[in-house]
């Protein structure tokens, strides 16, 4: 259907982008991409669009659809092509939507005769097609909402290429699966040619006949995805696959602070929400009902669940940038105001968030150095050599060259900008760090490179860390402690080994039997039979998990499951 020949894009002063790439994708066929930060991956899947980013250019090769080059063709007819023929979603999915547009226009207005409603498209992804869901704007979604309804609006006009770019990053495992089912079956029942950008090595090894690694804009290894992804030749594809995080064989951390050590923060029967609709329709969405826990100093918990569970909202209300309905907020046992506009520089200074998107989390038109420079004024209050020095510390114990602080967000990698946020959390000195899903875009090695460094500086500083992340593999080899979070309440807090092995409530269970798993996947494919989280089997599980909650919601929120700390 699409070929790809000796594909050369160029960038700044000449840079390589790619570099004589070359492949096939027939209909019915999944092709994975795989390879770390600035690999070329989005590039390459922008080029099947016949589109290439400002700062770049073509100086070689072609991309031909059905016989016909992309890049020769008009721009009218290529976005009727675009339009009718091929479905693109890129990394971030809010980029994807109208936000002045609701639910319902945004998956309308790309449907055909013929397509499914806008309300059959939306459960289909596992999101709710009832009114109230579709008269919702992007604002009002949580990311892996957003993600799902970008999902719903690409394949509502039946297209015969999809490029998915990072389509499970932002979406928790139940979720994931969800969304590889719909893949497969896009493939297999619409004959859909499928290429599938990716740095979860899991969902590549499930749905990908097919997988090329990309290192420098250059194709490193290909082959079948078994075969690529079981027994990797070259060196640089064997470092990806044995960095992926795999709690079928990840071991967790070392065993939890003491018991008996005051917990530098406590959060008590905290409850948090927000409306929706105007008038007759407005409603409130409870994002916390009722959540408890504390952490120790030099811990870190984590706190896993579904999309849309709660975990974005307590850290925001825990920062005091969202208000609390009920509940507290404590440091070394004191109260804190609710609000960050009314705690004190210390307290402030205390509590310090590492944000998802951290690129965007910076002022494009400043240094890094000035944004984490910023920081140490405002808070720690120094000046001049002082804050510079400063500024060298930080940045050094996030493992990042000083002299990249004069660097703008958009001239760093991923893993550099992750880094720089770091510093500039650490910037204020804290006692708590708040990491919010903080590698979600980052491939295996430089996700390895960041938790290693998280580590690090903790055994340093006896920092405690409230990581949020929807990746069990990583919580269960990185946290002391895990939470679940279910519908806005916290349903079960283990020791990360207890909790592999012996899961309380229900919600966990599905967690764990949909958690993506490496070895697995490839034992499957090697014996040839289903996944164990198939997607018939994990929409079920989901749907039981759902019910449960929705029926049982107070049934493990009892002081067995949520322990806190004992075992």
């Amino acid at each position: 259907m699409i070929g790809v020949r000796d594909l050369d894009i160029r960038g700044h002063l000449d840079a390589p982008i790619l570099g004589g790439v070359c492949l096939d994708l027939e209909r019915a066929r999944t092709l994975a991409v795989v390879g770390g930060s600035g690999a070329g991956k989005t590039t390459l899947g922008l080029s099947l669009l016949g589109f290439i980013r400002r700062g770049m250019r073509l100086a070689g090769g072609e991309v031909e659809l059905e016989g016909r080059s992309l890049f020769a063709l008009p721009e009218r007819e290529l976005r009727r092509l675009r339009r009718e023929a091929i479905a693109y979603l890129p990394q971030n999915p809010a980029s994807s939507l109208t936000p002045t547009l609701r639910v319902e226009s945004l998956v309308g207005e790309r449907r055909t005769e013929g397509s499914p409603s806008a309300e059959q498209l939306l459960e289909s992804v596992q999101l709710p097609g009832d009114r109230a869901f579709q008269r919702r704007f992007p604002h009002q979604l949580s990311i892996g909402q957003q993600q799902r309804v970008a999902i719903a609006r690409a394949i509502a006009n039946d297209p015969g290429l999809l490029i998915l770019d990072e389509p499970t990053s932002s979406v928790d495992p139940t979720t994931q699966q969800v969304l590889l089912a719909l893949v497969e079956r896009l493939r297999d029942e619409r004959g859909v040619a499928t290429l599938l950008i990716s740095h979860d090595l899991p969902s590549a090894g499930r749905v990908a006949d097919e997988v090329i690694v990309l290192s420098g804009g250059r194709v490193v290894e290909r082959g079948g995805a078994l075969r690529v992804l079981d027994s990797p030749a070259d060196p640089y594809a064997r470092a990806l696959v044995s960095a992926s995080p795999d709690i079928a064989a990840g071991q967790p951390r070392t065993a939890p602070a003491p018991s008996h050590a005051a917990p530098v923060l406590g959060v008590d029967a905290l409850c948090a929400g927000y409306s929706v609709g105007r008038g007759r329709g407005k409603r409130t969405i409870h994002a916390a009902r009722d959540v408890s826990f504390d952490l120790a100093a030099g811990e870190t918990l984590a706190l896993i669940g579904r999309s849309g569970s709660g975990k974005t909202t307590i850290a925001r209300t825990v920062l005091g940038l969202h208000p609390p309905a009920a509940g507290e907020v404590r440091l070394g046992g004191v109260r804190v105001p609710p609000r960050v506009r009314q705690r004190d520089r210390p307290q402030r200074a205390a509590l310090q968030l590492v944000p998802q998107d951290p690129g965007r989390s910076f002022n494009p038109r400043r240094s890094i150095g000035d944004g984490i420079l910023r920081t140490i004024r405002r808070i720690p209050a120094l000046r001049g050599a002082a804050a510079a020095a400063r500024l060298t510390h930080v940045l050094e114990l996030a493992q990042l060259d000083p002299a990249l602080a004069g660097r703008r967000p958009r001239e760093l990698s991923g893993g550099e900008q992750q880094r720089a946020a770091i510093a500039r959390a650490l910037a204020a000195e804290p006692r708590v760090l708040i990491c919010d899903e903080i590698t979600s875009a980052l491939d295996t090695i430089v996700q390895r490179q960041i938790i290693d460094l998280l580590k690090r500086i903790q055994d340093e500083t006896g920092i405690s860390l409230l990581f949020i992340t929807h990746d069990l593999a990583l919580a269960h080899a990185f946290a002391h402690r895990i939470g679940v979070l279910s519908e806005g309440r916290l349903v079960e807090i283990a020791p990360s080994g207890q909790f592999a092995r012996r899961p309380q409530a229900a919600e966990s269970r599905v967690l764990l039997e949909s958690a993506p798993s490496l070895s697995r996947t490839l034992a499957a494919r090697r014996d040839g039979t289903p996944s164990a989280a198939d997607g018939d089997a994990v929409s079920g599980a989901s749907r039981n998990a759902a019910s449960g909650a929705r029926g049982n919601a107070g049934e493990h929120a009892g002081p067995d499951p949520v322990s806190g700390r004992s075992a």
